[in-house]
């Protein structure tokens, strides 16, 4: 049910961000697509039925595969709203080479979580097969999740304190603001992966991809509705 609310909510909002940006389609909306996409099949993982152990452990990989793409390309498309409407291109350049370490953060999360469950497989023997994440997981999100979020809040700054139109900049700055939504969920799930709650880790990550991609989808979405 949690799966299903919060990914309608976050699928809506993005083709509306498409309906809006329908005739200027650019790498951020592209990403925005792409993890759209990538929420698709997590619900259709999540209510794939375990009927044998090796579809439960494909099941829950695929599950878990989907929150790392959702959750980055969220952030990717987020950082390149900002690349599309800054001027100045030695800025651009710079968020390019952040836009690489995002990438490069994103790999290096799935891959720890990979190994990790690899090198303890007794998950794969249970019922519904379910990895249990040890603290380093939740301390390699905490670390990622809360660098980049500030990244994306300090990013903008910049471009915003040059506006000379103090109504826009104030809005922008707000709506830019709103990535803080998603730091908050983020720290709920790190700490159920400590408290290795089990479903609820599974169930609080599902949220936090979806209201990731919804996060991403705000600017767009408010100055549709300004329009």
């Amino acid at each position: 049910v949690t799966s299903a609310v919060f990914s309608a909510a976050a699928m809506v909002s993005t083709l509306y961000r498409l309906y809006v940006r329908r005739n200027r389609l650019w790498v951020d909306d592209g990403l925005a697509i792409f993890s759209m996409l990538a929420l698709i099949v997590q619900v259709i993982a999540v209510f794939l039925p375990v009927t044998e152990r090796q579809i439960g452990v494909t099941r829950y990989y695929i599950i878990a595969a989907s929150f790392y793409t959702i959750v980055w390309s969220s952030r990717l498309s987020m950082l390149f709203t900002i690349i599309r409407i800054d001027p100045y291109p030695v800025r651009r350049m710079i968020m390019l080479a952040i836009a690489f370490i995002f990438f490069i953060v994103f790999l290096i999360l799935l891959s720890q979580l990979i190994w990790l469950c690899e090198n303890h497989p007794k998950w794969k023997n249970m019922k519904i097969p379910m990895c249990t994440l040890e603290k380093q997981i939740g301390i390699g999100q905490l670390v990622a999740d809360t660098t980049i979020d500030l990244i994306l809040l300090i990013a903008p700054l910049q471009l915003f304190l040059i506006l000379r139109d103090k109504w826009l900049r104030n809005r922008l700055i707000v709506v830019f603001s709103t990535c803080a939504i998603t730091t908050i969920v983020s720290l709920v799930h790190i700490v159920y992966i400590f408290l290795s709650a089990g479903p609820k880790v599974l169930i609080s990550g599902m949220v936090e991809d979806c209201v990731s991609l919804f996060v991403c989808n705000i600017p767009i979405i408010i100055t549709g509705c300004l329009q």
